[in-house]
């Protein structure tokens, strides 16, 4: 495991309902399995309150005054990719519960929910949002650490991950290899890497452009 996804802080639960007994009701059920979680009345108190430094479960109410369940998917898929999403709603259809699991929730239960039934897709939402939230926090300090880089640093990087050797990179770019490899040391130093092979392998797991 990366040192970034080693340190991922512990996930938190938002219950997110307009209902303030439903609210309770879920959080009472996720504090009797040590579940941290944190109640939102509103799609806007949900906002103001969310921590993007931690992995996120949403316990998410379809149909809310101002903003709609739906609305803050479509939102959080922008600005929190890595969340996981639990749908609960007293007017849910087929096609409603389809449209949301297509753009990406994890589940979609009617009221009045099974505890236990939402107990189980909680857990699995949060063991999810802890993966998903520790890729993305290491998709994102790879390219944090590819913008430290010179353009030709850059350069020279781009045709490692293509697997060229230093002369063949040094005839491309009109340099010896000798300076070839003063640039790979360089890239190594900056970006803290290992090597140059463990950052091309972090390079090519996340996708990152170079």
């Amino acid at each position: 495991m990366d040192a970034v996804e080693s340190s991922v802080t512990s996930p938190v639960v938002y219950i997110v309902d307009d209902d303030p007994g439903l609210c309770d009701s879920v959080a009472w059920l996720l504090d009797s399995a040590c579940i941290d979680s944190v109640i939102c009345h509103s799609a806007a108190e949900f906002l103001g309150r969310f921590d993007r430094a931690r992995p996120a479960c949403i316990v998410l109410d379809v149909r809310m005054p101002e903003m709609s369940g739906p609305r803050l998917q479509e939102k959080l898929a922008d600005i929190a990719p890595s969340v996981s999403i639990i749908f609960v709603s007293a007017h849910g259809d087929i096609r409603m519960s389809v449209d949301t699991i297509k753009a990406g929730a994890q589940d979609f239960l009617e009221k009045p929910y099974d505890p236990q039934k939402l107990l189980d897709a909680v857990q699995l939402g949060v063991e999810d949002a802890a993966k998903n939230f520790a890729h993305h926090m290491s998709m994102t300090d790879v390219a944090r650490k590819v913008e430290l880089l010179t353009p030709r640093e850059r350069e020279v990087l781009a045709m490692v991950v293509e697997g060229l050797p230093s002369k063949s990179i040094g005839r491309r770019l009109g340099m010896s290899v000798k300076t070839v490899d003063v640039h790979r040391t360089r890239i190594k130093m900056k970006t803290g890497a290992e090597s140059i092979g463990t950052f091309v392998r972090d390079i090519l797991r996340y996708g990152t452009p170079v």
